[in-house]
């Protein structure tokens, strides 16, 4: 018959258990948010660069389609989150998408 040893505490061992857990997922979740700002710092400059290339008409068709994609996401908000991403203005993405030039060439 085998002497249980008083000296191990469960609980103990089930505490650690968990918390190694804990710190091993609240790792990964920051590993993951770190990517995901990678991954949004690499759209922005993306979509800055693009939006720098061209011309009126594009730029207004362009953000245009931005704002189309993002509502598709979150209807609320979707301007702001096109004029954050290119660094424009609210203003300036309101004024884009009214341009008479976007409408002028039927688009």
């Amino acid at each position: 018959m085998t002497k249980y040893n008083s000296d191990i505490d469960p609980l103990k061992q089930v505490m650690e258990t968990v918390v190694a857990g804990f710190q091993k997922t609240t790792e990964a979740i920051q590993d993951l948010r770190d990517e995901q700002a990678k991954l949004e710092l690499r759209q922005k400059q993306q979509a800055q660069a693009a939006y720098q290339g061209m011309t009126g008409s594009g730029k207004s068709r362009y953000v245009a389609e931005l704002v189309k994609i993002e509502e598709q996401n979150e209807q609320r908000g979707a301007k702001a989150r096109v004029a954050e991403t290119l660094d424009l203005s609210a203003g300036r993405i309101t004024q884009l998408l009214n341009s008479e030039k976007n409408r002028k060439n039927g688009k």
